[in-house]
């Protein structure tokens, strides 16, 4: 019984490390859960093919061990997604701990049904395992063949799970109830002005800005389209915004006084806003740098 309480005692003491309560650093968080994952691959392996006397297939065992442990964790995800449960630190944590007790108790059960059996290994000791009783004991060819298919069932069982389970999940979350996404507004400058990276430099007779709107998952609405200089709302118009839908829209913005300050423009679709800046074409001749306080 040792071969089972053992790996299940170290689950149990990684686990606890790993509660996010325990507040520890990763050197100490990495090892803990390394050790936790093993623990749980080695009770697969108990459980699958029982003790190394018993399955002769001990070169094989760590892979296996590392295999089992690996496709722990996400099997345990995928089997808390369709029950509603976040996939988080510590519902991953307690899922991995049934899953360690349950295979604890199908470990023991195995060892339990094996004795009634008749068969009397010694799992708990090293070496090669107590003598089978008398007339019970199968030849080699038949023990060979017995580990043979116990280690094909031992990297298949796994595998099969672990694509029974995703498959499983997958459709669950399939068909479950999905939420609606929340509703966005968007403003950005297209097409030229999308590339202003410096002050835009405007010219007297002002100049064109193209500004893309999308919405998404919002009901039609009426939308005021605000141009603001400096945060002074001096145009505006209203436009019908449908969701689903992208808008290609313009604004004029005039030219700014000639005194050489930067001024900032800001573009708005309700409460959703871009913004960028400009400078006047005249305030760039050498007479006119310096003029003014901005």
């Amino acid at each position: 019984m040792k071969t089972i309480f053992r790996p299940l005692v170290v689950a149990y003491a990684s686990l606890s490390v790993l509660l996010p309560a325990a507040a520890l650093p990763w050197p100490v968080l990495l090892p803990a859960c390394l050790s936790a994952l093993l623990a749980v691959g080695t009770l697969w392996v108990r459980v699958l093919t029982g003790s190394p006397a018993e399955s002769g297939v001990r070169p094989a065992r760590a892979g296996l061990v590392v295999l089992a442990g690996l496709l722990t964790l996400p099997a345990v995800a995928l089997l808390l997604h369709p029950f509603g449960v976040p996939v988080a630190p510590v519902p991953l944590i307690a899922g991995v701990a049934l899953l360690a007790t349950l295979l604890g108790v199908a470990g023991l059960l195995r060892i339990h049904r094996g004795r009634r059996d008749g068969w009397g290994e010694r799992y708990d000791e090293p070496g090669v395992p107590a003598q089978r009783l008398a007339g019970a004991a199968p030849g080699r060819g038949e023990s060979r063949a017995q580990g043979s298919v116990r280690t094909v069932a031992a990297v298949l069982v796994p595998v099969v799970l672990s694509l029974l389970v995703g498959t499983l999940a997958v459709r669950a979350v399939e068909r479950g109830p999905h939420p609606a996404l929340p509703g966005y507004l968007t403003v950005a400058l297209d097409g030229w002005a999308a590339g202003i990276a410096h002050p835009l430099t405007v010219p007297a007779r002002g100049v064109s800005v193209p500004v893309r709107v999308t919405s998404s998952g919002l009901p039609v609405s009426s939308q005021l389209l605000r141009l603001r200089v400096d945060g002074t709302v001096i145009a505006s118009r209203r436009e019908t915004v449908r969701p689903g839908m992208v808008y290609g829209l313009t604004v004029r913005v005039p030219a700014p006084p000639p005194d050489g300050c930067v001024r900032a423009v800001g573009v708005s679709v309700g409460a959703a806003s871009t913004v960028f800046y400009v400078r006047s074409a005249a305030s760039q001749g050498p007479r006119a740098r310096g003029r003014g306080a901005c």
